[in-house]
């Protein structure tokens, strides 16, 4: 049975290991009792899901093949809040498997990457995870994505893809919240529901099980507004590992039968984050460079950037939907504004590059969508400025480019 890990602090209280059959439960040192897994898990099942892809990973494994797990996700798949790499929920959901099945080869691939939802998601997916050949993908954007009909599509994308996959990968999704309880999971839901994916609330196993209800407070898991701790982390993994437990139980019973697997089904809110895929600013074709400059981004690598008003750059790209992804912050420079027009017409005028906070944001703004074809893009960095920044110009970190077949 899949070995649910969970090592919780609550109020300061630290919880022993009591190994219970295959399972792990906490019990706790004090008089105190930490909320065990298996008090609010099922309430976390939002969608039950079709386990078949997961069946034949599962055999892969028995036969002592090679698999690999793969996370997706913002700041909290990266790591934030947790003390460690190893503290994290996708380390801890990775070791989950590692401790089922001792005896074979898996290892781990983290995409996480802070403050970035779904939109960027699909187009950074094929870099990040598809190309890193995973069998198994757990994928966590219900905090950074909005709870609506435009981030449901990207979505979407993102488990199109990992479904339409010739590896065949299986897939959960994870659903986070931040304190007041919000996350995208309402939209994220119908997805999940169209596709088959099982999708497991975090938001309704430990955020209103047990934080609403006054059991634990919310800084017992949390670092912050949004991030969890060590012990949010955990039981973002334990709820994974021990819902799969549930279902590998089932399927050992069963024989280890080998359910067929369901087609892909036709698209439920579009096909524009189909075919996402990153390119670096230099992928494109440069028209015309008048003041830019290389400069190398940690997330995104060899981007484009200008110091002076007045900069010039024009590109052209080929695709159906396009974005532009460029830095927010005052570090290493104190970024000014920027006008971005495609084929000709404006897309935004005076668009603020600074930031007043240390840490840097990537936003990703679209251009077109829908649109086929080959796409000529200008910016043009502004002789404005915000009051705030000491300089001009802006950094542009890539392009995200979508080609639905």
């Amino acid at each position: 049975m899949f070995v649910a890990t969970l090592a919780v602090v609550v109020s300061g209280m630290a919880y022993a290991a009591v190994a219970v059959g295959t399972m792990t439960t906490y019990a706790a040192e004090e008089e105190c009792v930490a909320p065990d897994i298996e008090e609010v898990w099922r309430k976390g099942v939002l969608v039950p899901g079709d386990f078949s892809r997961f069946e034949r990973v599962w055999g892969k494994l028995e036969r002592g093949e090679r698999v690999r797990i793969a996370v997706i996700g913002g700041s909290i798949t990266q790591g934030a809040g947790a003390s460690s790499p190893e503290k994290n929920w996708g380390r801890l959901f990775f070791d989950g498997w590692r401790r089922t099945f001792p005896k074979s080869e898996i290892d781990f691939v983290n995409a996480g990457i802070g403050a970035t939802g779904s939109q960027i998601g699909a187009f950074r997916l094929k870099r990040d995870v598809l190309d890193k050949d995973p069998d198994v993908v757990a994928v966590e954007f219900a905090v950074n994505d909005t709870n609506d009909r435009a981030c449901a599509e990207s979505f979407e994308g993102v488990v199109r893809q990992l479904l339409a996959h010739p590896r065949g990968i299986a897939v959960i999704a994870l659903g986070m919240a931040d304190k007041n309880g919000k996350n995208a999971q309402e939209w994220q839901k119908r997805v999940a529901e169209h596709y088959g994916v099982p999708y497991v609330s975090w938001r309704d196993a430990i955020y209103v099980s047990l934080v609403k209800t006054g059991r634990i407070a919310w800084s017992d898991i949390a670092a912050d507004a949004v991030h969890p701790n060590d012990a949010g982390h955990a039981y973002a993994a334990a709820l994974l590992n021990r819902t799969l437990a549930d279902r590998y139980a089932e399927w050992k019973v069963s024989g280890s039968r080998l359910s067929s697997t369901r087609p892909l089904p036709a698209p439920l809110f579009g096909t524009s984050f189909d075919g996402g895929e990153f390119l670096r600013m230099t992928d494109a074709t440069i028209l015309e460079d008048g003041g830019f400059f290389p400069l190398r981004d940690q997330c995104w690598g060899d981007g484009l950037a200008c110091t002076n008003a007045g900069s010039r750059l024009r590109l052209e790209v080929e695709g159906a939907t396009v974005a532009l992804l460029y830095r927010l912050g005052r570090a290493p420079y104190s970024w000014g504004k920027m006008d971005v027009l495609i084929d000709g017409e404006p897309v935004v005028r005076g668009l603020d590059c600074y930031r007043d906070q240390w840490w840097w944001k990537t936003p990703a703004l679209f251009l077109c969508k829908d649109r086929p074809g080959r796409h000529v893009v200008e910016v043009v960095a502004s002789h404005e400025k915000n009051p705030k920044s000491d300089g001009y110009g802006c950094h542009l970190t890539g392009l995200l480019v979508s080609n639905p077949k």
